[in-house]
């Protein structure tokens, strides 16, 4: 949320940096961090720095010493949030090792900067709705990908109906040019429907991807389309990466650079955040089959991009696949129907029918620091290096020797 009345976003990044978080990937771990937290003195020191209006001419507005936060000059502007987050944690960063125990002031921190963005989003929302009278609403903006504040958008049916944009931070810029261009200088025309799936990055042909199988030298069957193979490794146990057809847009895994586990297994949530090099208390995400959406969460809807978090209806939905269920019992899933990908959707519904959850555990295919996997050859680098037993990769099954 970047406006003349302050950015949410950068005020995020930086007291995500104060907690040792990093800025690029800090508002996402601090999004996962936050409910380990609760109300402290940090959430009211804080709000002297964001103030909520309820009624007037604009929703929010960001203060540094009684002044208005306005972006004139970046570099200036940068520096105002590091003041601000300065003197919120006290110093300019936190004594703590985000990857052992949890600490008090960091959850905290967490917590404070989550629900002050909650409470930002709910009064744009309201603002919007009241000037404009509009039922829809379509967001973008990195703290669009805040999926918790958009969770809290959805429960409180200010909208009838949100969309939100895969990749809703810079890195959809691109696609917002290759629209303007389109138009206005080839004389092309936008169709007005709504983004169905995102697999929109380069595809390799079967026969680069039989070379570097076979370059590779790890023990290779390949097994086309019989995905009930992957089912059955999952369901037993096992952690497998997914690599198969065209990258997928935006910063979530969505069946075609994944890595899977049973998520009825509840010590592989530390076990997959050990493999992939992150922090313990991250949460994991579940993709599901459409049909069984009710089954586990509370008043939902499809959302194909993992980018809106759901509550699970109750503490026995969530102690079915507890890999998927964070503490606060909510989860960040994706629905799958089979129209776009139907290997993503049969291996899922596999899993069901072996154990009876139509409900897997889906994280990005990368390791700690790294991006998605996107080349045939990165997906062997990556499978190689982490604690992963199988792969299946566009038709072969790859297992360790």
């Amino acid at each position: 949320m970047y406006a003349s009345y302050g950015s949410l976003g950068f005020l995020y990044e930086k007291l995500m940096q104060g907690i040792k978080l990093g800025r690029l990937e800090g508002p996402g771990k601090g999004m996962g961090l936050a409910p380990y937290g609760k109300a402290s003195p940090y959430y009211d020191r804080l709000k002297e720095f964001v103030k909520i209006i309820p009624e007037g001419d604009k929703p929010y507005t960001i203060l540094l010493d009684g002044k208005e936060v306005k972006e004139k000059d970046l570099i200036k502007i940068l520096s105002v949030y590091y003041d601000i987050s300065e003197r919120i944690i006290g110093s300019k960063t936190l004594d703590w090792d985000p990857h052992g125990d949890l600490n008090e002031d960091a959850v905290n921190i967490a917590w404070a900067i989550q629900r002050v963005t909650e409470e930002a989003v709910l009064a744009t929302a309201k603002w919007a709705k009241d000037h404009t009278g509009e039922d829809k609403v379509a967001l973008a903006g990195g703290v669009a990908l805040n999926a918790k504040a958009n969770m809290e958008l959805y429960y409180s049916r200010i909208f009838n109906d949100m969309f939100i944009f895969p990749a809703a931070n810079d890195a959809g810029g691109p696609i917002g040019a290759a629209a303007y261009v389109y138009e206005h200088e080839l004389g092309g025309k936008m169709k007005n429907e709504r983004l169905q799936h995102v697999y929109l990055g380069p595809e390799y042909s079967d026969d680069e991807i039989k070379k570097v199988v076979q370059k590779s030298k790890f023990k290779a069957e390949y097994i086309g389309d019989d995905v009930n193979v992957i089912a059955d490794l999952v369901a037993k146990g096992q952690i497998v990466t997914w690599y198969q057809g065209r990258a997928e847009l935006g910063p979530r895994a969505l069946g075609h650079r994944s890595i899977l586990a049973d998520p009825t297994r509840k010590d592989y949530w530390r076990l997959v955040n050990d493999i992939k090099g992150r922090e313990w208390w991250r949460p994991l995400a579940p993709s599901l089959l459409l049909e069984d959406v009710g089954t586990y969460f509370k008043d939902p809807t499809a959302h194909e991009f993992m980018i809106l978090m759901f509550r699970y209806k109750d503490e026995e939905a969530c102690k079915r696949v507890p890999v998927t269920c964070h503490v606060d019992l909510t989860a960040r899933p994706q629905t799958v129907t089979g129209k776009e990908d139907k290997n993503w959707y049969n291996v899922i519904k596999a899993f069901k029918d072996l154990k009876g959850e139509g409900l897997i555990m889906n994280t990005s295919f990368n390791l700690a620091g790294e991006p998605l996997v996107e080349t045939p050859a990165d997906a062997i680098r990556s499978f190689a290096l982490g604690g992963f037993d199988a792969m299946y990769l566009q038709g072969w099954l790859i297992t360790k020797r």
